[in-house]
């Protein structure tokens, strides 16, 4: 069957991961025109029973099965934190195009490693999937906050409440070293959010993590919860402002948040999808932006309700208009490889990525010392033994 102009000059997708994510993302990649042709899970059967669901041709447990597909352009990640910075490494040296999701892997070191790989391919799309940078309430906050209806930004403050990540089965979710918990989660998005909105980076931060749900009726025994199930933080940012994130997850019932960022004329807020806004001369807060509430019609989608309840409605929407963006950066394209910058401009790249991840290592620092910790942007990766190096370099005899 030949495809429609429009559809055969996407790339083919390639998709790594089974998990909710990965059950919205699919729908709306092909509501959008693209073809999935490959999906990787990490075991056979895993990846059978998610290929089977989403209509999905080629499943594989290798990694290289999918990387090396022939009809495979683009990637998108959405695994375990720990597995997605070697596949988006090796994806891209391969020649792939690359979007992957957040957070990008457990540490600072993960996202360095995919800054230097997308440095090397400079033509090749290197992407985070954080589509709240696309939501249409925070794309007018921001054109807001540029054009100086608020002044001088002083004080951001974000809140996220919602229900406990965890599951029936222990899995990366509930393992700090492995990237699960809160501030890696939805922490690293609000990061990422702030700096967009504000054009400032955080300079120093302090935080406070809790794990207090350590066990469940599902996860006993020998297995224990390590990853966050609260956190709380604060960053100096540039230029004298601050902002404060509170994620607390024991709020049962929907996916709550709140970003207020105050300025010296007034202030603006995004609570849920809507924009808010009061000037200091104004006696009442205005809406400045309602949301569309039919936007995630499943007929529109294809995401059915099931995974839609798993996934907050502010993360769903913006993840349809980041698809959207990439879909309309290759049709600009003539050239196969070719894509435009200009629609996904306001996309975060991976080294926005390396700052967020380095802000998240430095709360956890705070965590644990209780103290101020500065924000220190790695730009070439440790040694592997420092001490052995060191000691060879003062050495007086020679090794060969």
């Amino acid at each position: 069957m030949s495809l429609p102009p429009a559809c055969a000059q996407l790339p083919g997708i390639g998709v790594f991961g089974t998990g909710t994510a990965v059950r919205c993302l699919v729908p709306i990649l092909k509501s959008c025109g693209f073809r999935v042709e490959a999906l990787w899970g990490q075991t056979k059967d895993m990846a059978e029973e998610c290929a089977r669901d989403l209509d999905i041709p080629f499943h594989t447990n290798k990694v290289d099965e999918v990387l090396l597909h022939k009809n495979v352009d683009l990637v998108f990640i959405h695994c375990p934190p720990l597995m997605q910075s070697p596949i988006a490494v090796k994806a891209l040296g391969i020649g792939k195009h690359v979007i992957c999701g957040t957070p990008a892997g457990p540490t600072q070191l993960d996202a360095l490693r995919m800054v230097n790989a997308a440095e090397y391919y400079p033509l090749l799309m290197s992407l985070m999937c954080n589509g709240l940078r696309f939501l249409p309430c925070f794309m007018k906050m921001k054109q807001l906050i540029d054009d100086n209806y608020i002044g001088e930004v002083i004080i951001c403050e974000a809140r996220i409440h919602s229900g406990s990540f965890l599951k029936d089965k222990f899995d990366w979710i509930c393992d700090e070293l492995m990237g699960g918990g809160v501030l890696n989660m939805y922490g690293s998005v609000i990061v990422d959010l702030v700096a967009f909105l504000t054009n400032r980076r955080a300079t120093k931060v302090h935080g406070v993590l809790k794990t207090f749900t350590r066990q469940t009726d599902k996860i006993k025994g020998i297995r224990k919860v390590t990853s966050d199930d609260f956190c709380c933080f604060q960053m100096e940012l540039e230029r004298s402002a601050c902002a404060t994130v509170t994620v607390n997850s024991h709020v049962t019932g929907q996916y709550q948040q709140e970003v207020l960022v105050c300025g010296t004329k007034g202030r603006l807020a995004v609570r849920g999808s809507d924009l808010y806004g009061q000037r200091q001369d104004q006696a009442k807060e205005d809406m400045v932006y309602r949301d569309v509430p039919n936007i995630l019609d499943h007929q529109k989608t294809g995401v059915s309700e099931s995974i839609r309840a798993d996934i907050p409605i502010p993360h769903l929407k913006g993840l349809i208009k980041l698809i959207d963006s990439v879909k309309e950066a290759f049709k600009m394209v003539e050239e196969k490889h070719g894509w435009a910058r200009e629609p996904v401009q306001l996309a975060a790249t991976f080294g926005d990525e390396q700052y967020v991840q380095t802000v998240v290592d430095a709360v956890r620092q705070s965590a644990k010392t209780k103290e101020w910790v500065k924000i220190k942007i790695m730009t070439e990766q440790p040694e592997p033994n420092p001490l052995l190096r060191a000691a060879m370099r003062h050495s007086t005899f020679s090794l060969h």
